[in-house]
C-alpha cells in the first residue's frame, strides 16, 4: 500500500483537530476532554478487546523487549550527555531532556498508525511497548527527576511515588484488568464485550483529533538549540537505534515494522505534564508540538520504506 493511502487519513484527522480548535470552533476545554476520554476510555477499551483475545503464551518476545528498550535508554543516555556537554545544562533540564528523547507516544500517535496498518491488529506490539515504557522508562526518568531536584526525598519515598503514578495510569490498569481475565480463561459477556468493541472504535479519529487541538494551542517557540536536540534524536535517532538493534535480535516481520512506527513516533503526550512537574511546562509542551508536526516526516519515511 503507498505510504499517502496509509498516513493521510491520519492525518487529516490531525487536521481537522488543528483547524477546528485555531478556529475556535470548539474550546480548549474540549480538546482537554476528548483527550481524557481517549485515555481513560477509548485506549483502554482497545487494550481489553484485544489482550484479553491474545495468547499470551506467545505474545511476549523478548527481541522485541530488548530492542525497544536498548534503543530508548540510548536516546535518554545521549540526550542527557548531549545537553551537559555541548548545551552546558544542569542535570534536571538534561533528564527532561532525555525523557522527551527516549519515551514515544505510543497510545496517541503510534498505536492508531498501528491500528490503521494492521486492520485493528498488533495488540502484541502495543502491550510489549506499553509494558517497557511504564516499568522502565517513566520510572527511571522519574527517579532521577527527583534526584535533581536536590530535595531530601528518600528512595523509600520517590519509590512510592512512582508506584502511585503507574497504579493510577489507566492503561497500566486496562493491560492488568485484561491480562488477569485472559489467564484465569473468565468468559467476557457478549453485552460487554459488544460496548468495550464501540468504545474502541472511537480510539484512532478522537486520538488524532486530539493530538491536532494540542498543536493549535501551542505556544511560542522557545531554546531552539535544545528543542531540535530532543526532536532530533526521538525522531531520527530512536528508529536507527531501533533498526541496528533489530540486525543483532531479529523479530518476525510484522513485530519488527510496528516496532519501527513506534519508535519513529513523538514523544509522549504527557510529557509538558510531567515537565510541569518540574517547572518545565513551556519547553515541554512547545517541544511536543514541534516534534508531533515533524514526526510526519519520520513516520513518512518509516512507512515508505517498510511499504
Amino acid at each position: 500500500m503507498p505510504v499517502i493511502e496509509i498516513l493521510l487519513p491520519l492525518f487529516l484527522c490531525v487536521a481537522v483537530g488543528f483547524v477546528t480548535t485555531r478556529r475556535a470552533f470548539l474550546c480548549e476545554r474540549f480538546i482537554k476532554d476528548i483527550s481524557r476520554f481517549v485515555l481513560y476510555i477509548s485506549l483502554p477499551a482497545v487494550i481489553f478487546s484485544s489482550v484479553t483475545q491474545l495468547d499470551l503464551q506467545q505474545a511476549v518476545n523478548a527481541n522485541f523487549i530488548l530492542v525497544y528498550a536498548l534503543s530508548g535508554l540510548l536516546c535518554m543516555l545521549l540526550a542527557v550527555l548531549v545537553s551537559r556537554r555541548f548545551l552546558k545544562l544542569g542535570w534536571l533540564d538534561s533528564y527532561i531532556n532525555g525523557l522527551g528523547s527516549g519515551m514515544p507516544n505510543s497510545a496517541f500517535v503510534g498505536f492508531p498508525i498501528i491500528l490503521a496498518i494492521f486492520d485493528g491488529g498488533m495488540a502484541q506490539a502495543f502491550l510489549l511497548v506499553v509494558l517497557v515504557e511504564n516499568l522502565l522508562f517513566i520510572p527511571l526518568s522519574l527517579v532521577l527527576l527527583e534526584s535533581a531536584t536536590g530535595q531530601p526525598v528518600s528512595y523509600t519515598q520517590r519509590l512510592a511515588t512512582i508506584v502511585t503514578r503507574l497504579r493510577k495510569n489507566p492503561i497500566i490498569v486496562a493491560i492488568i484488568v485484561a491480562v488477569t481475565v485472559n489467564l484465569l480463561g473468565i468468559p467476557v459477556p457478549q453485552a460487554v464485550q459488544g460496548s468495550v468493541s464501540m468504545f474502541a472504535q472511537t480510539s484512532i479519529a478522537l486520538a488524532l483529533f486530539a493530538i491536532g487541538g494540542l498543536l493549535a494551542q501551542s505556544t511560542r517557540l522557545a531554546q531552539v538549540s535544545r528543542l531540535s536536540v530532543v526532536a532530533i534524536i526521538k525522531l531520527v535517532m530512536f528508529p536507527l537505534f531501533a533498526f541496528g538493534l533489530l540486525q543483532l535480535f531479529p523479530v518476525e516481520s510484522d513485530l519488527a515494522i510496528a516496532l519501527l512506527i513506534f519508535s519513529a513516533s513523538p514523544m509522549l503526550s504527557i510529557y509538558p505534564i510531567l515537565g510541569g512537574l518540574y517547572q518545565r511546562h513551556t519547553f515541554c509542551t512547545n517541544t511536543l508540538v514541534t516534534t508531533t508536526v515533524a514526526s510526519g516526516v519520520s513516520l513518512s519515511v518509516v512507512v515508505a520504506l517498510i511499504s
